[in-house]
């Protein structure tokens, strides 16, 4: 008797089984929404190059100038020379410079949430610049994932340090060294963007961040 229960139990699992994994084929095969992806978006950035230990990237849809600054600043980074004042001062320049043409060079991002120069800015200050860049700068930028965008925008053509100074600043209740660089700017065509402005940028763990900018 017990082993008609026992058999009994079994064949009933089975069957139990077996429905399920009718259901769930019945389920996958008729019911279960496929995920399509229409229109893909063509207009996707890639990585070229990159500066090790500074998650600095050059893309293949940057300016030949900001290619030219970037691979200087990179003969500077992985020089192993010694990281003197010197060092640091030319450090500082370069990185201003790929901020502002990065930043300011518009043509080539895909949208107005594609905000160049993030990489630089210090972790406590990017929510608030990234916020401010939006309702100013990249407020009217238009949509370019496809590529369809006629929209003419800014190229920036040149940069040029006009002063550099070091000081320093008060920040979370710690001073740092810092650098205070004034430049100017040309664009390859001029459609009344900024082309003058002051970073500030500090110094920590041998590493520079830009915590201000004012154009």
């Amino acid at each position: 008797m017990k082993m008609k229960k026992k058999y009994k139990i079994i064949f009933t699992l089975i069957i139990l089984l077996i429905l399920a994994g009718c259901g769930f084929f019945l389920y996958t095969k008729f019911f279960k929404k496929v995920e399509v992806v229409d229109n893909p978006i063509t207009n996707v950035a890639k990585v070229t190059n990159q500066i090790e230990g500074y998650l600095y990237t050059l893309d293949d849809r940057d300016s030949e100038l900001f290619a030219t600054t970037f691979k200087e600043l990179k003969e500077l980074l992985e020089s192993k020379n010694e990281m003197n004042e010197e060092f640091m001062e030319e450090y500082a320049k370069y990185l201003a410079k790929l901020f502002v043409i990065d930043l300011y060079t518009i043509q080539n991002k895909v949208s107005k949430y594609d905000i160049g120069g993030l990489e630089y800015i210090y972790e406590n200050a990017l929510n608030s610049f990234r916020a401010k860049v939006l309702d100013t700068i990249y407020k009217t930028v238009e949509d370019d994932s496809y590529k369809t965008r006629t929209q003419t925008l800014p190229i920036v053509k040149t940069v040029t340090i006009d002063s550099m100074e070091q000081t320093n600043y008060q920040m979370e209740e710690t001073e740092y060294v810092a650098y205070e660089i004034k430049l100017s700017w040309d664009y390859e065509t001029n459609l009344g963007y900024d082309n003058k402005g002051t970073i500030i940028m500090i110094e920590k763990e041998k590493k520079l961040y830009i915590v201000s900018f004012k154009p």
